[in-house]
């Protein structure tokens, strides 16, 4: 058969997508490979299927012309990044057993320098002959199949990628989402029809239809607390891992799938699947967070004050309103620890404050020998986000794993094993968290770490690898991945949140403090997102993301008449909480008969008519008062912040803030000696100074409770 009418039989839509990924040296590679594959098993079926984008071609013995090639012999999945290898599909590899140094169970470019195709697939020949397997299909190529008209998985898969929240990035084998419910469900890739784990028992619903799929569970298709299920739901969806009940279903059409989604977002399950307590529990207290919010409001509103409960609401995933029924000192401990492990940083933006304060830059540095030496310093985004790398590496220091060894320190770029013999050894943090990711997404396993087969199956970073792999640290590898995935799953918690709080954040020049990393640090541009994009830095040319477990929470002063209005291209980015002030928090405290929670809202009611809302009086000016309710407090917060405060919003205009005191003495016009002053004006001139008033304080009248009282009585 020509090659040109050879190719024909592939010419469905994602087969000719795919082949238009290869370079012109792989495309022939990949047709040589088929041909090679029907000489050597000249009737052998060739069907093609899958749920990912361009699906897989699967090799064996087809008796009808309907679904799919019942026996595999290979199969040949291929992949978006134009890499592919031919499998010796898994059941029947294992049906073999062969070692792999004698047939490889994959052959692919890497293979091809010691072990011609043809021979391989001789010695597969040989060996299936022996057993009996008999591939003799029907010579059918994909185009002889009949398209099945059915809801495919690969369907179902863009549809909940839209509506819904990864919990991480998808494997080839099961992608997990969060629903708006807060409620995990996953959905099991392998399967050609769209298979379902959620942890609702869908039984009883009257929305859709749906199957139970039998996978090895007591109760067709339901999992108690105890069975085994999909490894993949450990890291994808926890809630709905061993330990937890679980319910697997198959849905086979769109509308369905619709339906469901609508299903598992309303509360009325709660009372079906009481005795699913750990899952409830999990989904109920699950707080939805803003990835970058700003705290806004008039000065002395709490915004600072409020960052450490928001800080917490973070990383402890509680709720504002549990944290605030706590003691501040408990708060205010707890926020110090984070600081100090480094899952909190904080900054205070300012004029002079840049991108290389915030990202990186270039610093002059002296060496011992007095020599200058300039060199890349990362700023405190970059810092936290590199910390981000080590923490699940951190949470270990000091545990022995495999045969004595002990993880003794973690660097943003290194960690550093003690070995049983004390020496040290140094891996690399970029390496570490490739191989840790890659067990838990399951395109590896430890086994492969420590056989080091892990090169094969990662080629794409044989650079990273290799020393490592090659020269005797795999076993090391494979005792310390595993050890943290251990840890992970036993707090149920694959990533720590990081926070970067930054105060005053509209007082930095925006633009130039973030620079490029306007756009990364948005919700679908960071990275795991279905969007996610990065950056080549400027100084030190290394890749950079931001990760999605940094959380940046700013506070800003909306009163500041002296500054121009935040970034549109950033305002869009955060969301905004007002933080107005509170009188209510001043309940019950009172000066001499005064009530101070009704003296504060008086005075904004007017600032608000005069001026805006956005130049009220904070609450924060008179909780000194809650301690010490002097009269002495109450005229040092007047004379020192409110009257200050008010000159600064009207401009000194005295008349106005007499106003806000409701006349109450404060304040006293003085005469104005106009003839004395301006002695050669002429008395016409003069008419200038009719309306003109000067004011001065009245320091007596701050020594009187009935100064106080005035500002609120009608």
């Amino acid at each position: 058969m020509e090659l040109e009418e050879f190719k024909q039989k592939f010419n469905l839509p994602r087969i000719n997508d795919y082949v238009a990924l290869l370079s012109e040296s792989q495309k022939n590679w990949f047709w040589e490979q088929l041909m090679e594959i029907k000489q050597v098993f000249p009737n052998i079926d060739i069907y093609h299927a899958g749920a990912s984008k361009y699906g897989y071609l699967g090799f064996g013995r087809k008796r009808v012309q309907a679904k799919r090639v019942e026996d595999f012999l290979f199969v040949l999945h291929l992949e978006k990044n134009g890499n592919f290898i031919l499998y010796i599909a898994d059941q029947t590899y294992r049906l073999l057993r062969v070692d792999e140094d004698v047939l490889p169970q994959g052959y692919d470019q890497s293979v091809q320098k010691e072990l011609n195709l043809k021979d391989w697939l001789d010695q597969v020949k040989t060996f299936t002959e022996e057993l009996d397997l008999d591939y003799s299909g029907e010579d059918l190529y994909p185009v002889n199949y009949e398209v099945e008209d059915y809801f495919t998985t690969l369907e179902a898969y863009n549809f909940l990628k839209t509506k819904y929240q990864k919990t991480k990035e998808a494997t080839k084998k099961i992608v997990g989402f969060r629903n708006n419910s807060n409620r995990e469900l996953a959905l099991i890739l392998e399967n050609s029809r769209p298979s379902l784990f959620l942890g609702v028992d869908p039984e009883d619903n009257q929305y859709f239809q749906f199957k139970f799929i039998d996978n090895n569970s007591k109760i067709f298709g339901k999992y108690d607390e105890n069975e085994g299920r999909h490894d993949g739901l450990k890291s994808h969806a926890t809630s709905l891992s061993k330990g937890n009940k679980a319910y697997y279903i198959e849905i086979n059409s769109l509308s369905d799938l619709e339906k469901f989604c609508e299903w598992y977002e309303l509360d009325t399950h709660q009372s079906i699947d009481n005795s699913n307590s750990k899952v409830n529990k999990e989904m109920s207290n699950k707080i939805l967070q803003p990835l970058n919010r700003i705290l806004f409001g008039a000065a002395g509103t709490g915004k600072t004050f409020n960052t450490i409960n928001h800080a917490l609401s973070i990383i402890e995933d509680k709720s504002l309103e549990d944290l605030e029924k706590e003691e501040r000192e408990d708060l205010k401990n707890r926020f110090d620890e984070y600081k100090n492990k480094g899952q909190i940083k904080f900054v205070t933006f300012h004029q002079s404050f840049s991108y290389e304060d915030f990202v990186e830059g270039i610093r002059a540095e002296t060496n011992d020998q007095g020599n200058l030496r300039y060199e890349v310093k990362s700023g405190i985004f970059k810092e936290i986000c590199e910390l981000t790398k080590t923490t699940e590496f951190r949470s270990i220091l000091g545990k022995e794993f495999g045969r004595g060894y002990i993880l003794q320190a973690v660097s943003s770029d290194v960690l550093t094993v003690k070995k049983p013999n004390g020496n040290l050894i140094h891996l690399s943090v970029d390496l570490a968290n490739l191989l840790l990711e890659s067990v838990a997404e399951e395109k590896i396993s430890i086994e492969d770490l420590s056989e080091k087969t892990a090169l094969d199956k990662l080629d794409n970073n044989h650079g990273l690898l290799e020393p490592f792999i090659v020269n005797g640290y795999n076993s090391v590898w494979a005792n310390l991945i595993k050890l943290v995935l251990e840890f992970r799953n036993q707090n149920n918690q694959p990533t720590k949140p990081h926070v970067l709080i930054i105060d005053e954040i509209n007082r930095g020049n925006i633009s130039r403090i973030f620079g490029e990393l306007i756009t990364l640090i948005e919700a679908t541009k960071r990275a795991g997102a279905d969007e996610a994009l990065s950056v080549t830095l400027p100084y030190s040319k290394e890749e950079f993301a931001v990760p999605d477990n940094v959380y940046i929470i700013g506070t800003m002063n909306s009163s500041d008449r002296s500054l121009t209005g935040l970034d549109i291209a950033l305002r869009r980015r955060f969301t905004f909480i007002e933080m107005p002030p509170q009188p209510n928090l001043l309940k019950d405290m009172s000066v001499e008969g005064v009530d101070i929670e009704r003296l504060l809202t008086v005075i904004n009611q007017r600032i608000e008519i005069l001026i805006d809302r956005d130049h009220c009086i904070g609450h924060a000016n008179f909780m000194v008062l809650k301690e010490q309710p002097t009269l002495e407090n109450l005229a040092h917060i007047f004379k020192q912040k409110i009257i200050p405060q008010l000159q600064e919003y009207f401009f000194d205009d005295w008349a106005k803030i007499n106003l806000v005191l409701n006349g109450n003495g404060m304040l006293k016009p003085k005469p104005v000696e106009k003839l004395a002053i301006f002695p050669n004006v002429d008395s016409e001139d003069l008419g200038y100074f009719e309306d003109k008033k000067t004011w001065e304080l009245v320091p007596t009248s701050f020594k009187s409770i009935e100064s106080f009282a005035k500002i609120i009585q009608h």
